[in-house]
């Protein structure tokens, strides 16, 4: 049996990932919804699942609640907590609805570590900067990624749009709305190129992306794809001021990003209602 533990106040619903006994691959369980806490009698409330591996392999978990802590157990297989991965998914899922919320707080993150660590050598505080500055570049990817796909997926006139811009036009609306997710899971909108594609030819929204973000994807990419070492044979040494102003440009740019799209559902909604009509 494993053992394991989650947040039960913030937990709504947990996804779990463990090894497979048999076929040793991971395998991952649905939405498992967590007991309701009983606030009167102060006693263990429990619910009890089934898993089925893809091999056909089947374990029984069981999830614990009470006033004091959430737990499980996985039941049919050896190991320790390390041995899963719990997801805990919230009352309010991260997703469209929270992104900015999110984005926000992961860059006002980035802001506070980068004012605490001042009392680092300059080597290792160059090192933490460049971990941030390619950092920000990931939460626009993921704040991109996050905000639009729901939008294209449920419009489909915009599913024809990014099928054909992207060269997926092949095949029915369900099978383009496929093609279209595995590109968000897979593909990245680091890229300024897919970024004018999705604003400019898919949404044909105004949305003018300094030049300075490109740049930045850059330095991002020699940050992560070779470790900081340049081509030419120097080293990105990032400091605070480069990645408070690299903060400042692409908060901006969320902005912007955040306002033309939000007009551009409403406007979707307006024109929705008067059709009706």
């Amino acid at each position: 049996m494993i053992r394991f533990g989650y947040d039960n106040n913030e937990a709504e619903k947990l996804i779990l990932e463990f090894k497979c006994k048999k076929c040793m691959s991971l395998t991952k369980t649905e939405s498992l919804i967590v007991p309701e806490m009983d606030l009167d009698s102060f006693s263990t409330m429990i619910k009890e699942y089934r898993h089925e591996c893809q091999c056909g392999e089947s374990y029984s978990i069981s999830l614990f609640n009470n006033i004091y802590d959430g737990y499980g157990e996985i039941h049919g297989i050896d190991g320790e907590e390390i041995d899963v991965y719990v997801h805990e998914v919230p009352n309010i899922p991260y997703d469209k609805e929270t992104i900015l919320i999110d984005t926000i707080s992961s860059y006002s993150r980035i802001e506070s570590i980068a004012k605490e660590i001042d009392s680092l050598s300059n080597d290792d505080k160059s090192y933490v900067y460049c971990l941030l500055f390619s950092n920000l570049i990931t939460i626009m990817d993921s704040f991109i990624k996050i905000y639009t796909e729901p939008i294209i997926l449920e419009n489909i006139e915009l599913i024809e749009r990014f099928s054909v811009v992207f060269g997926m036009s092949k095949g029915d609306v369900e099978e383009k709305k496929r093609k279209i997710e595995f590109f968000y899971m897979l593909r990245s909108f680091q890229s300024i190129t897919n970024q004018k594609k999705l604003f400019k030819k898919v949404f044909r929204v105004d949305i003018e992306i300094d030049d300075r973000i490109e740049y930045y994807v850059a330095i991002r990419d020699v940050i992560v794809h070779r470790n900081a070492i340049d081509i030419q044979g120097y080293v990105h040494r990032i400091k605070k001021s480069h990645l408070l102003k690299a903060l400042g440009v692409i908060k901006d740019y969320i902005r912007h990003i955040f306002r033309a799209l939000n007009d551009y559902e409403t406007n979707l909604i307006v024109e929705r209602v008067i059709n009706r009509e």
